[in-house]
């Protein structure tokens, strides 16, 4: 069961890939997605990558993610900060930097999993998420949401977030204390969500695209 929810993860995550790409060349494209997609192909194929290397060499890999994980969170902030407009919050960008750098420094180190560092990025995420799909319900249009793709962004990352904050911040105690639980919380709740925060993802890159 396990492995077959691994391979239709993995397998959504690949079709998402393939969809950023075709949408980075389609010309009726916008900006600001065209970004998005990039940098979330990026990360995606990060995840893929790492996932193949775990088949060979299966020791921990943290101090990686440890560096790669507020990468992307940071890139998540500056996309909705760019959607939006809201340069003013670049600061909030910054201060969740340092955080992430003192929390790999000196608090929780390189060796285990930074979960304070994605507890505060989700949360940070979660917050502007929140706020983009809140100026999209405030606008007074004729328009069905379903066809915004902030609806989409925003709902598949307040979603994923707010899910998979709790879990993060739970990781490493769960990871030492109870690992049948971790294994089957890991693969039914975070796999889950990353299903629809990528399918998600397809769905706003099409509602994008210009008329």
């Amino acid at each position: 069961m396990i492995i077959t929810f691994r391979i239709i993860t993995h397998a959504v995550q690949l079709a998402t890939v393939m969809a950023c790409f075709m949408y980075w060349f389609r010309k009726k494209s916008a900006p600001d997605y065209r970004f998005f997609s990039a940098g979330w192909a990026a990360v995606l194929l990060f995840d893929l990558t790492m996932v193949v290397i775990g088949l060979f060499y299966p020791e921990s890999n943290n101090h990686i993610y440890n560096l790669a994980f507020p990468l992307q969170q940071l890139f998540i902030m500056y996309f909705f900060i760019r959607l939006s407009g809201w340069n003013k919050l670049i600061p909030v960008m910054a201060v969740f930097g340092i955080f992430a750098i003192i929390n790999l420094l000196q608090w929780q180190g390189p060796v285990v999993l930074n979960t304070y560092t994605l507890a505060l990025g989700g949360i940070i995420i979660v917050l502007f998420a929140f706020f983009k799909l809140y100026s999209l319900y405030s606008l007074n249009t004729p328009e069905s949401i379903y066809k915004d793709p902030v609806f989409w962004i925003c709902t598949g990352f307040i979603i994923y977030w707010s899910m998979g904050t709790p879990f993060f911040t739970m990781y490493n105690f769960l990871w030492k204390t109870t690992p049948d639980f971790f294994i089957i919380y890991f693969y039914t709740v975070n796999f889950g969500f990353t299903i629809l925060l990528n399918l998600s993802v397809i769905k706003a890159l099409q509602c994008s695209l210009k008329d």
